[in-house]
């Protein structure tokens, strides 16, 4: 299966020596616990929901921070109403287990055999104060954060009576799968 995703990420060109204490440089750090975020819904030429877009934006700031917008996996009849959008984006969760919460933007089920759910992910780099893109997170079906073992894990049914589970860990900044197991129903 493939995921077609339209990615882009903006973000304010703030060094990080721009934030030290008392450099004159007219500019305000941003820091992660300041933001919010706001969710719309896109339509395509049949009038079908197919886009997602998020903006992120901080107290001090009316034009936004970061800007998210991509397909979403299938398309949708309705727009979902604002408590269910507001759903749509996690930024709580600390994916990369460096105790600041990140951003996951659902993008939508794969109802097609199996359900499958998928987000985009951003962890937060402290040290550029910006959210950065998790490449191929949007591949990971059904995401599950375990804080305890510092793993991603990801469950599929893989064939008709059988679910494979891959656990991924952080390596280099980066997220690597390190086990694959298959089991098959029925099995104990």
């Amino acid at each position: 299966m493939t995921l077609c995703s339209c990615l882009q990420l903006l973000a304010h060109d703030i060094q990080p020596d721009d934030c030290l204490l008392g450099k004159e440089t007219g500019v305000t750090c941003t820091e992660r616990d300041n933001y919010r975020f706001d969710v719309s819904f896109g339509t395509d030429s049949e009038g079908y929901i197919g886009r997602i877009s998020v903006k992120g934006y901080t107290s001090q700031d009316e034009e936004p921070e970061m800007e998210f917008e991509g397909d979403l996996v299938e398309r949708l009849d309705k727009a979902p109403s604002a408590d269910e959008a507001a759903r749509w984006v996690d930024d709580k969760t600390d994916i990369n287990f460096d105790g600041i919460p990140d951003l996951m933007v659902f993008i939508g089920r794969n109802c097609v055999g199996r359900v499958s759910e998928y987000y985009v992910a951003f962890v937060w780099n402290d040290e550029e104060k910006r959210f950065s893109l998790v490449l191929d997170f949007d591949r990971i079906s059904n995401p599950v954060v375990h804080p305890d073992t510092k793993t991603i894990t990801s469950t599929a049914r893989t064939d008709a009576v059988e679910i494979t589970t891959w656990t991924y860990a952080w390596v280099d900044g980066y997220l690597e799968i390190i086990d694959e197991t298959t089991s098959t129903f029925g099995d104990e």
